[in-house]
């Protein structure tokens, strides 16, 4: 007779070790998957969070000028435009928003916000039913050293720019930080000056001036354009302030004309003079520091050598050619601003047509304010300096969105 052995009978212990081995691995599994799916949740608030406040920090830096309640309350209307409210979070969530000064007495901007979101896996833990989230930016905004460089030219009466460049220029400067920039006005005729020192608390002195144009243009607004002399005084005025170690700034030259440069300084016989030529004949000379005509004792060699051939096309100019003295004096133009921006001064032009004409060229050429500029598009672009913006007004009215457009990019410049 064959005995067969029997199977042991499964033990019920084994059964139960095995049913709570299984239980475990799939709470961790889904506790894990849980995990994954919450944290991606908290990936996304916190990419959303981030962005409102990048964007809520960066639109408080550039309307600080316009008060700390002003410029918070911004601040937080831009925040909650690039947030708005996910479906996981358990309330609003309000930034926080803090405005003061670096050492240096830099404008500083700090925003901070946390969300707390439900979780929806991980939650059968009770230390995890929600999770915080936080971002945090700051901007600082580097000190303005700037010089307004103005036409005050006749023509500016004809074309009407003498109506809208006091209040553009007004609204301009309100914009910037009266207590920590600095900023001077310079203009030109026959003659350049300078209006205002650069200063801080400058925008009551530039009001008052501007005011002063307004209330007569004509006596204000007159004689040819020596667009060379306005450049320099402004350059001066800029280089004038001494910038401490470790100080970030900006420098900024704004030049604005409605017309070719036809006037420059230069040394005759007698000494410094303004000469000018726009309809052709012999030059007007004139005294460079009140732009009175003043000849005596004076002759004007009938050339004179260029300043730059290469800009010119020419290594002498005739100086009873009004062709001629428009490229001299354009030439003479560009290189201070070439000077001004080795210097580290970024250059924004600003040009109002006029459609009239002078030596048979029309009266403002783009060209030339471009390499003011050094835009990109210049004939003669330098990759190794500062690049600014040459904008054109084809009407008076388009002279104040062009101010507004060059304000918007230096306020952009200060806070990066």
């Amino acid at each position: 007779m064959k005995l067969t052995r029997p199977r042991p009978a499964r033990s019920s212990r084994q059964d139960g070790q095995s049913m709570v081995m299984f239980v475990f691995f799939l709470v961790v599994l889904i506790l894990f998957t849980g995990l994954g799916i919450d944290l991606g949740f908290a990936y996304i608030t916190k990419a959303n969070l981030s962005k409102a406040v990048d964007a809520a920090c960066l639109e408080g830096m550039l309307n600080a000028n316009q008060g700390t309640v002003t410029a918070t309350a911004i601040a937080q209307s831009v925040f909650a435009a690039n947030y708005g409210r996910p479906g996981r979070d358990t309330g609003t969530v309000t930034p926080n928003i803090v405005m003061s000064f670096s050492p240096l007495g830099h404008r500083l901007v700090t925003v901070d916000a946390t969300a707390q979101i439900n979780t929806f896996f991980i939650r059968i833990l009770p230390t995890w039913k929600r999770l915080s989230v936080k971002a945090n930016a700051q901007a600082q905004q580097r000190r303005l050293i700037m010089s307004l460089v103005l036409d005050r030219s006749g023509s500016m009466i004809n074309d009407r720019g003498a109506n809208v460049l006091p209040q553009a220029v007004t609204n301009f400067v309100g914009y910037f930080d009266d207590a920590n920039d600095y900023v001077s006005m310079n203009s030109f005729s026959t003659w350049g000056r300078t209006d205002v020192t650069i200063r801080q608390n400058f925008k009551s002195s530039i009001t008052a001036t501007a005011n002063v144009w307004m209330a007569n243009l004509n006596a204000n607004f007159s004689g040819n354009t020596c667009s060379e002399q306005g450049f320099t005084n402004g350059l001066a005025q800029n280089q004038s302030i001494v910038v401490a170690p470790g100080d970030d700034v900006i420098k900024a030259i704004i030049f604005f004309t409605d017309g070719l440069a036809n006037g420059f300084k230069y040394t005759l016989n007698c000494g410094p003079r303004n000469i000018s030529n726009s309809n052709g004949g012999r030059p007007t000379i004139t005294d460079p520091l009140t732009g009175a005509v003043n000849s005596n004792g004076c002759t004007v060699p009938s050339t004179i050598p260029s300043i730059d051939p290469s800009y010119t096309g020419k290594a002498n100019i005739n100086t009873v050619s009004c062709g001629d003295m428009h490229d001299e004096a354009e030439a003479r133009a560009v290189a201070l601003a070439r000077q001004a921006r080795a210097l580290g001064n970024i250059v924004y032009c600003v040009g109002l047509g006029n459609g009239f004409s002078e030596c048979s060229r029309p009266a403002l050429n783009p060209d030339f304010l471009k390499d003011m500029a050094n835009t990109t598009d210049s004939p003669h672009y330098d990759p190794t300096q500062p690049v600014g913006l040459s904008l054109v007004a084809d009407d008076p009215s388009d002279v104040q969105p062009l101010f507004d457009q060059i304000r918007a990019d230096i306020l952009l410049r200060l806070t990066q």
